[in-house]
């Protein structure tokens, strides 16, 4: 193209010399006999004219050569661009939580640009955007579909995590198809060990077949990350414990069993001394019951557990040592008084007992503190204090029951 130019401009600059100083030179041509003689401003002119035109035709010629690959070039920046602006579409009306515009957008980009492509990372995170949102903007047999095009997708690129498969776990937990889940869900976390989801889906599949032992031990690896997990770790520690607890033929033997599997934090939890200390009692260890609740209640005072403690009876001599040392620690609590006064009223120490029930009683009523005092009173022989403190725990016990069933919301 630049020689092009060139030899236009010396031609041209030729000519303007030419016309501009009247050179009387000329140039003759001889062709098959004939002669043509032609003035040199003439044939610089003609041949000016001829250059142009090849050129013109070489041009013409190029665009339309070229005039497909352009056409198709146009299509495919076309198809490119609509390709983005609907990827743009999904990821904002997925932040967006536009269940009706996310659906669109995701059934047009299947329709129209699904194969393009063989595989790709931006095929993927199509149909992980499809999976998260699932029953909100899918029906189950469009949701298996998008999971089946995961799956693919995920097996050619041959990446490690395989959401497709967890999406497929899920489906199957829902619908009770719980064979082989378990070892699916090992396998995956044998190469995901960090995968909150994967732990989750595993916790659940093992709460359905009963498998609790496992299930606290995975529990504890989800601990790690209780910010982004969707259900409650501590009830579900608690659901584990009490059903390993009220298997048939629960012995002491079990129950030790199930406390060498938890560790020593676990042991700290009310909630699991409780269990443990009513297993316990329920199989006539009471003396271990004991044990476990005086060394739970030697380093923090519970009411709940106090309770449990007084109610025992297992030896009476040694729990009122036990809580006298526990007097200066616990004083300014009315349920220790109240369990330190039903322990007196099982060694007959009746004053003692009616002192620590009456300091429940100033420091807050309850129904416990009357309902002791009223028994205190019984086994003393005066009836009439007796049923005046029955009376008292019987009203205090209709006030808090209305009080709750007032708070109740109505519908």
């Amino acid at each position: 193209m630049s020689s092009l130019v060139s030899i236009i401009l010396i031609l041209a600059i030729a000519v303007g010399l030419a016309l501009t100083l009247g050179s009387g030179g000329s140039v003759t041509f001889f062709w098959q006999g004939y002669r043509a003689d032609l003035a040199l401003a003439t044939f610089l002119i003609l041949m000016l004219l001829i250059l142009f035109v090849v050129f013109m035709i070489i041009k013409l010629f190029s665009a339309l050569y070229g005039f497909p690959g352009r056409l198709i070039l146009l299509r495919n920046s076309k198809l490119i661009k609509k390709k983005q602006d609907l990827l743009h579409e999904i990821i904002i009306s997925a932040l967006l939580k536009d269940a009706f515009k996310l659906k669109s957008a995701l059934k047009r980009y299947r329709r129209n640009f699904w194969e393009r492509k063989k595989n790709s990372t931006e095929k993927r995170m199509v149909c992980l955007v499809a999976i998260s949102f699932g029953e909100e903007i899918f029906d189950l047999s469009e949701i298996r579909d998008w999971i089946d095009e995961l799956k693919g997708v995920e097996s050619k690129l041959d990446v490690r995590y395989r959401r497709g498969e967890l999406a497929e776990a899920e489906i199957a937990l829902r619908e009770g198809k719980l064979q082989g889940l378990a070892k699916l869900l090992l396998d995956f976390l044998a190469d995901n060990p960090k995968s909150v989801l994967g732990r989750t889906l595993l916790v659940r599949v093992l709460l359905s077949e009963g498998r609790w032992e496992e299930v606290i031990q995975h529990l504890r690896t989800l601990s790690k990350y209780t910010k982004n997990i969707s259900f409650d770790l501590k009830s579900t520690v608690y659901t584990s414990i009490e059903n390993l607890l009220v298997e048939e033929g629960l012995s002491s033997i079990k129950i030790n069993r199930a406390v060498g599997l938890l560790k020593k934090e676990e042991l700290s939890d009310r909630r699991v001394v409780a269990l443990l200390a009513q297993s316990y009692f329920r199989v006539g260890e009471r003396e271990q019951a004991t044990n476990l609740l005086e060394s739970y209640l030697s380093k923090k005072w519970d009411s709940e557990l106090g309770r449990v403690y007084w109610n025992s009876q297992n030896n009476s001599k040694l729990q009122l040592r036990m809580v006298s040392k526990w007097e200066k620690k616990y004083g300014e609590f009315d349920s220790f008084h109240i369990c330190f006064g039903n322990i007196c009223i099982s060694e007959k120490l009746w004053g003692k007992a009616k002192g620590h029930l009456f300091e429940a009683l100033r420091i807050r009523p309850s129904v416990d503190a009357f309902a002791s005092l009223a028994r205190v009173y019984e086994l003393t022989g005066e009836p009439e204090e007796a049923n005046k403190f029955w009376k008292k725990a019987a009203k205090l016990f209709s006030d808090q029951h209305n009080h709750i069933e007032l708070k109740k919301p109505t519908h």
